[in-house]
């Protein structure tokens, strides 16, 4: 990603950690999702060492932090996040802004585990790789969630995005700036009609028309203003659908943390009808070898989910899902 764009994409990510869903699962509307995802924590948090300092990359607000802590008193969660994110208030856990996953601040080896809930992917992976490498203890152990690309999660926002463009398109802003409000009201009819379920277009579809009846200057005025309204989720939306990993490439996916892991078989989180929340990345950092030893590269090297000692049945992966 060019710098210009990761810091737009980084202002997008600061702006909906300082809003009303900072203490929130950013999962919005879906009580079965945050159950299982808090389900998951607690499961990996009873599977840790006593005391363990745990690092959350990409923490946003600090949910998977959150959910180790209810399960377990002991443990010390230390979060990173490149955005500017809020400060928690949970002694247990240690929240810093501004730090890439790609350059971490802290000393070798100085952590027994790391988690991520929806941050991983987001960052570059081979780098990230190799900063968690160096700052996990030998025999430290991993659990990622990571966007699934045919998860309801993924799927509603990819249809936000969808809203959105639409909005935006080259004939929905012509309509408005001309000062036809028929035209534009017919354009909003329509996108309506395709996104029936999103509630902003609904909103946007009440109160625009009227304003396409405002002069030229105003009209130009509050087109400006929607569209910066809509920049920073347009930005994270967009990064979603970049991130998100589909079975076909999950393998190729992987094999940066292969180099230096021993992964468990991905499994898949799901909801109650067995929906796809996220994939389900396990495993454990190699314990030290020879340096007369071969480098450590090529593909993961898959263990069984019971010998790193993830609870529950792994899920079977089939075609397409």
């Amino acid at each position: 990603m060019p710098a210009g764009e990761r810091t737009d994409t980084r202002e997008a990510w600061t702006a909906f950690w300082q809003g009303p869903v900072a203490n929130l699962q950013c999962i919005r509307g879906a009580p079965e999702v945050t159950q299982a995802l808090r389900g998951h924590w607690a499961s990996f948090a009873a599977s840790l060492p006593p005391e363990t300092r745990v690092l959350d990359l990409g923490c946003g607000a600090g949910a998977a932090a959150r959910s180790l802590v209810a399960a377990r008193r002991d443990l010390r969660v230390t979060g990173i996040d490149f955005a500017r994110i809020p400060s928690p208030t949970d002694p247990h856990i240690h929240l810093l802004s501004g730090t890439a996953m790609e350059s971490l601040p802290f000393a070798d080896a100085s952590f027994g585990a790391a988690v991520s809930q929806f941050g991983f992917e987001y960052g570059r992976i081979e780098e990230t790789a190799v900063q968690l490498a160096r700052v996990l203890a030998p025999g430290a152990r991993l659990s990622f969630l990571v966007h699934h690309a045919e998860s309801s999660i993924v799927a509603s926002n990819r249809a936000r995005l969808g809203a959105l463009v639409a909005l935006q398109e080259q004939k929905t802003r012509a309509a408005f700036l001309s000062g036809n409000a028929a035209a534009f009201a017919a354009e909003m009819a329509s996108l309506r009609r395709r996104h029936p379920r999103d509630t902003l277009v609904a909103e946007l579809a009440r109160i625009l028309p009227p304003r396409a009846r405002l002069g030229g200057r105003e009209r130009l005025s509050a087109w400006s203003a929607v569209e910066r309204a809509l920049a920073p989720e347009h930005r994270i939306l967009e990064a979603l659908d970049a991130c998100c990993v589909a079975p076909e490439s999950l393998e190729d996916w992987l094999e940066p943390l292969g180099r230096f892991c021993d992964l468990g078989k991905p499994a898949i989180l799901r909801k109650p009808n067995g929906q796809p929340i996220s994939w389900r990345i396990g495993g454990a950092l190699r314990q030290p070898v020879e340096s007369s030893s071969p480098a450590l590269c090529g593909r993961p090297n898959f263990l069984e989910e019971e010998e790193i000692g993830l609870p529950g049945p792994l899920a079977k992966l089939r075609a397409g899902q």
